[in-house]
């Protein structure tokens, strides 16, 4: 079943959060190791997806290896940033593998803003399950970084005395942990994963399990707090905290689009998914290094987006639920993110609860009324998407939309969006597949983090699935 490291941890290093997730292979089961881990990134430490303060880090993430109790050291992390990682897509004719090295050097040269002898790139063909082996042309994901941007962030794990085992892929670390260790329906069909990160959102959509068709939008996190900044009259950290408290789109509708909106767009559009990021997979080039190695060129290249999460959750560990409590997977709403790791009322005690203060009410009025604005250019930007992507594969229905990142546990969310895209969706559970032991972590805890710490958890999965 497993390729290489069977026992690892996933690190996704974010502008805003860091997030860890320790995972094992115990015979055919992934187990979680104590409790999912999210802290805050050292100010202006990471800045565009680049460590910039390497030292700071560095000792943020051995700390949080200190407090969680992780006990091993091998890492599989991701890095990103719009203005150092380009990941493109090329059509080329059909050939054989020894001939696609130098069609790709010629990609490379053509499509990358980079000088090609300051990056590092790795490529793969992606057969799409939908196109047969017969067609003339063939789909190359080609991804390149600044090489000293992928050095900086090695070496950041190397500060904290782990062992980078490989760079991986955002799109595939969720495609891993949200469609490969989901249902089996979800590797059957067409499913749509849309990650809210801090700057942008990340559109993947995978079929049959085969990543083909990544996109990023700027609707995301930040736009959110900005527009409660607008419409309140507030400063960016109580924008943000009032994001976190209030905000719940539950009965909420998006602005209708006009009349042939998509349609005029197309042509732009095109060229905008063209150029947007897409992602790579290369199974077998990344190779383990030794702890305390200096050498960060052997190691594969893989490529992220940019990370997500707003709050943290709590330090003390949460009490454990009856099994039947809280069915992960499904489509419930999860919890704002400042309730991280709180247990979820039941409905004998949501009964019990005190009536909402007056000043309450209006201020979760105020605010989720804010949010419409940039959710409906979520749910606008995420259905040209898939129109875009159903007009070159008519035959194929997409199943279920899957929320991730750090605004995905808004409430309501995954409603507003299936109502306005007329496709179902849900929010994000990762765990749903991966044994823990409820004395150290309870079921609601891993339900309102995992949309957080998703990518986190397909990072840990890289060499534990086939």
């Amino acid at each position: 079943m497993a390729r290489g490291a069977t026992h690892v941890l996933g690190l996704d290093i974010g502008t805003q959060t860091i997030k860890a997730v320790e995972l094992r292979l115990s015979g055919p089961d992934v187990v979680l190791e104590g409790r999912p881990a999210v802290i805050a990134t050292p100010p202006n430490s990471v800045v565009g997806g680049r460590v910039v303060d390497e030292e700071a880090v560095s000792q943020a993430i051995s700390e949080a290896a200190s407090e969680y109790g992780f006990s091993v050291k091998k890492v599989v992390a991701s890095v990103g940033g719009e203005t150092d990682v380009a990941v493109r897509i090329a059509e080329l004719p059909r050939m054989e593998p020894k001939e696609l090295d130098e069609a790709v050097q010629w990609e490379l040269d053509r499509q990358t803003p980079f000088a090609v002898d300051q990056v590092i790139y790795d490529f793969e063909a992606v057969e799409h399950p939908g196109v047969g082996p017969e067609s003339e042309n063939m789909e190359v994901l080609l991804a390149v970084a600044q090489e000293d941007m992928v050095n900086a962030h090695a070496e950041t794990i190397l500060g904290a005395k782990m062992t980078p085992v490989a760079i991986d892929v955002e799109p595939l670390a969720l495609g891993r942990a949200l469609v490969e260790l989901g249902d089996e329906a979800a590797m059957q069909s067409t499913v749509v994963i849309v990650n809210i990160g801090h700057t942008g959102s990340l559109i993947s959509i995978f079929c049959q399990g085969v990543p083909v068709f990544i996109r990023t939008i700027p609707s995301a996190g930040e736009a959110l707090t900005a527009a409660i900044r607008q419409n309140a009259q507030l400063g960016e950290e109580d924008a943000e905290r009032a994001k976190r408290q209030f905000a719940d789109v539950t009965g909420l509708f998006a602005y209708e689009e006009e009349e042939g909106e998509f349609e005029e767009e197309e042509d732009d559009f095109i060229e905008e998914a063209t150029d947007s990021v897409f992602e790579l997979s290369d199974s077998e080039v990344a190779e383990e290094v030794d702890e305390g190695a200096e050498d960060t060129d052997a190691m594969a290249t893989r490529l992220d987006v940019d990370a997500q999460s707003y709050e943290l959750p709590p330090d003390q560990p949460v009490e454990a639920e009856p099994a039947d409590e809280h069915e992960p997977g499904g489509e419930a709403e999860a919890q704002a993110p400042e309730e991280v790791g709180e247990p979820a009322a039941t409905e004998e005690a949501a009964e019990e609860a005190e009536p909402i203060a007056e000043e309450e009410q209006w201020a979760r009025q105020q605010i989720s009324e804010a949010l419409v604005g940039p959710l409906t250019e979520l749910a606008t930007e995420l259905q040209r998407s898939i129109q875009h992507y159903q007009r070159q594969h008519r035959q194929e229905q997409i199943s279920t939309i899957i929320l991730s990142g750090g605004s995905a546990g808004v409430p309501g969310l995954a409603e507003f969006l299936a109502a306005e895209v007329g496709i179902p969706a849900k929010v994000a559970d990762p765990f749903a597949n991966i044994q823990f032991d409820p004395d150290e972590v309870s079921k609601a805890y891993l339900r309102d983090v995992g949309p957080t710490v998703s990518i986190a958890v397909g990072l840990a999965l890289r060499d534990m699935l086939d």
